[in-house]
């Protein structure tokens, strides 16, 4: 009876409609993205079939699948006249001829259905192949693109990066934002305050932008486990740790002045910086300093680790930073390190960027000092080391409160309902 009733629900019910060919678009290499892929899985899940398109490296595979994503990379012409060619269309009119072009052999090739666009650089690209097949285009925009040019501009010295800046200045990203965004079916961000600026500054109705935090995926951060080598590393220290990309705008260079004085009251203290991938000028600014201040023995930087190893850094911590400047990109976005943190129960300390503050307020799980005030910093950590059930308790809220609010399963949940109004 029951094998019938199936039967007759597949034969009156057009399944074919509950699932879309979806392509994401992709400026970066994947894997790996871990907003692309969490936002990837949650579709996949929900029986959509997802392409991304990516930037390719030498020796990765045109196609390939990871974890059901089927993944399709692009690679650079190879002659300097097309790369030329490619760059002085894509400073002229932001449309990148050549992700044009294949992107819209993977629309014909895989029947796509709609296009998901990462971030405001191949916007415009994808936003004229949506029009041309008559498809839908959702923007996902990580960050406040025009404001993260700027908060970078004077930290690149490279010549290629002053002629970049030189072609788009500031005021040219402004322009597109606020003008591709009106093309686009819809728009995904980060945080309320991102919202608000596409509403306020860029003219979109409210009802075209949706919030999806890049939170924590609980269930896949726990998966990576914790490798002991790394705990027993730093089993003797007051650890107290920054994960993520290195710049003038993160704010770590206040987080090594602080340490000569964290140091006269903990002299076993030390600081981790996991990561890096910015300006090479301002590593080795930052390591000049250590050495004039004479902590180079408790700063340790560890470069670029693979994210498989980031619970293991953050096991081994008593204290997680994210000492970011105030800015209008700092005050548009949020740090996936901040929900890590909170998710192992670590106390954190921030700054007062808008969206920091407000979370770490909300959940009380963290202390907020003032941007650039390293003593500030530093009487905050030394209370969190001298107060060890105070540093407990904020970082039980931090956890409780991920494990309530701030996880993907949630966020997930509005991603979908983007994808709703457009199922057949």
């Amino acid at each position: 009876m029951i094998i019938k009733i199936i039967i007759y629900l597949y034969e009156i019910v057009d399944f074919e409609g509950f699932w879309m060919n979806i392509c994401m678009v992709l400026e970066k290499y994947f894997p790996r993205d871990i907003r692309v892929e969490k936002e990837a899985r949650a579709l996949i899940n929900s029986g959509h079939e997802v392409y991304v398109l990516s930037l390719g490296r030498n020796g990765m595979p045109e196609s390939d699948n990871f974890r059901g994503i089927n993944v399709i990379h692009i690679f650079p012409r190879k002659s300097f006249l097309n790369r030329a060619w490619e760059y002085l269309w894509f400073v002229t009119f932001f449309i990148r001829p050549f992700w044009r072009e294949r992107l819209e052999e993977v629309i014909k090739q895989y029947e796509i259905d709609i296009i998901h666009v990462h971030d405001l650089p191949l916007v415009k690209t994808a936003v004229s192949v949506a029009k041309k097949f008559g498809i839908p285009i959702i923007a996902d925009l990580h960050e406040n693109y025009p404001e993260a040019v700027k908060a970078l501009k004077g930290s690149r010295k490279s010549l290629k990066s002053r002629i970049y800046n030189l072609l788009i200045p500031v005021w040219r990203w402004k322009r597109l934002e606020k003008t591709v965004l009106h093309r686009v079916d819809e728009v995904i961000t980060v945080v309320d305050e991102a919202k608000k600026h596409y509403v306020n500054d860029c003219g979109l109705p409210p009802d075209k932008v949706t919030v999806v935090m890049n939170v924590v995926d609980l269930e896949e951060f726990e998966r990576l486990g914790i490798d002991k080598t790394i705990t027993e590393k730093y089993r003797d220290n007051f650890v107290i740790s920054y994960i993520g990309g290195f710049g003038p705008h993160r704010g770590l260079d206040i987080a090594i002045k602080s340490m000569p004085r964290i140091l006269r009251e903990i002299p076993h203290a030390k600081l981790l910086l996991v990561g890096g991938k910015g300006p090479p000028e301002y590593e080795t600014y930052l390591k000049k300093l250590c050495r004039d201040l004479k902590v180079e023995r408790n700063v340790e930087f560890t470069g670029w680790v693979d994210f498989s190893l980031v619970p293991s850094y953050i096991a081994a911590s008593n204290v997680c930073l994210i000492p970011h400047r105030p800015s209008g990109h700092t005050n548009t976005t949020i740090p996936h390190k901040l929900f890590q943190y909170m998710a192992m129960r670590k106390p954190v300390i921030v700054t007062d960027c808008k969206p920091l503050k407000t979370i770490v307020e909300e959940c009380n799980c963290g202390i907020v000092v003032p941007p650039d005030d390293f003593n500030a910093m530093a009487e905050a950590i030394i209370k969190l080391y001298k107060d060890e059930d105070y540093a407990r308790l904020l970082g039980e809220n931090g956890r409780r409160m991920v494990e309530e609010k701030y996880n993907w399963k949630n966020e997930a949940r509005k991603l979908l309902k983007v994808y709703e109004k457009y199922e057949k």
